[in-house]
């Protein structure tokens, strides 16, 4: 009787199996809609009718974000704005590479990396004015090597962004190329745990992945690195039918600096704001405002005596934004017959200094920031 209830339940339980795996099988596939940008459904107003000044932010983008929190709080900007009738408007990006086609006259101000910039100055009529972080790029192994030991290795970077030009640099300075590695495409938030998992043998990224590498992925050492800037930009359209417009708005910049340098805590403050942003638009946030984050913002900030004024010497052949622009003709972003001399006719050197020495009449060490953004905001993010 014990014999005939064992091989019942035995029985049972096979049936149970075989239907669960056939299930299983038979499972019709789940189907995930991707998240569709809905950048194409932003009120881009022409600025002359509208009189709004488009602004193209990057939520996701620690620096950057620090920067513009605080110009949509500036009571100084919005009454010289209003004065002439103006406001601002903000349009958030995922990445620079995104916001790069509404350069093209639909958005008056941006922030962008190095090479968005380049991009955005030769394809369209986007100038730059002034420098919004200076860091750099690295290369990061599992474990201490040469530039010359990354042969052969399989190597994860974002393609056609400024740490493969990292990438590419470290490489040649071994007397290599990019065909000697087994080149890996990932996200920026996919190096770290590719390289914790051993996906990969090298990364090469920018800031502030790298310090959550080096702090989370033992034994992970950098092997080589180079400087890489954002810039605040300005269409030169624009800039050239509003200078007044156009002079408010870097005075802002430029009083926000001073304003982070004047006290901590107003670091601290700029670091809640960057956070609350991030959630807003993505719904998730790794800044918080701490003292490590402190730190980084100030090393790619204003710990620099310069900033926020480009550098002097960006004309220099030799230097490492000509460097950018050849690596952006070699892999095929700019065109072969793409000329420095005009990429440089858009580098705005003279209006920040000029601003600076007027700093009574831009009021740039007065300073009255809102707790709160001064403009409504009705756009849905994507």
């Amino acid at each position: 009787m014990k014999t005939k209830i064992l091989l019942a339940l035995l029985l049972l339980i096979i049936t149970g199996v075989v239907v669960f795996f056939a299930l299983l099988q038979f499972q019709p596939a789940i189907n995930v809609a991707p998240v569709a940008p809905a950048y194409d459904k932003y009120d881009y107003g022409r600025a002359d009718e509208a009189k709004i000044i488009d602004i193209g932010t990057q939520p996701n983008t620690v620096n950057s974000t620090f920067l513009t929190e605080y110009l949509f709080r500036d009571r100084i900007l919005r009454q010289q704005l209003a004065a002439e009738g103006w406001k601002l408007r903000e349009h958030r990006y995922r990445s620079g590479n995104d916001m790069l086609p509404y350069t093209d006259g639909r958005l008056d101000v941006v922030i962008l990396g190095d090479i968005p910039a380049f991009i955005s100055m030769l394809q369209y009529n986007m100038g730059i004015y002034a420098v919004t972080a200076q860091s750099e790029n690295a290369v990061i192994t599992n474990g201490r090597v040469a530039p010359s030991d990354l042969k052969g290795m399989r190597i994860g970077y974002p393609p056609k962004t400024s740490a493969h030009f990292t990438l590419e640099r470290a490489l040649r300075s071994a007397g290599l190329s990019i065909n000697d590695i087994v080149s890996v495409p990932l996200k920026p938030a996919e190096a770290e745990p590719s390289l914790k998992s051993n996906s990969v043998d090298a990364v090469a990224i920018w800031p502030p992945f790298i310090t959550a590498i080096l702090e989370n992925v033992p034994g992970s050492t950098i092997v080589s690195s180079s400087n890489t800037c954002n810039y605040f930009g300005i269409d030169l359209g624009f800039a050239e039918r509003h200078p007044y417009l156009m002079k408010a708005v870097l005075a802002a910049v430029v009083r926000q600096v001073r304003w982070s340098r004047l006290d901590e805590a107003n670091l601290y403050t700029g670091l809640l704001q960057v956070r609350q942003a991030q959630i807003r638009f993505s719904g998730k946030s790794v800044v918080d405002a701490n003292e490590k984050w402190i730190s980084w913002l100030r090393k790619v900030s204003t710990d620099n005596a310069s900033f926020p004024m480009l550098p002097l010497d960006f004309s220099d052949e030799q230097g490492l934004q000509h460097q950018q622009f050849d690596f952006l003709k070699k892999i095929g972003i700019l065109p072969p017959d793409a000329e420095w001399k005009s990429l440089l006719s858009h580098v705005k050197l003279r209006d920040l200094p000029e601003i600076i020495n007027a700093g009574k009449t831009w009021q740039i060490d007065r300073f009255d920031y809102a707790p709160d953004k001064l403009y409504q905001d009705k756009e849905v993010s994507p």
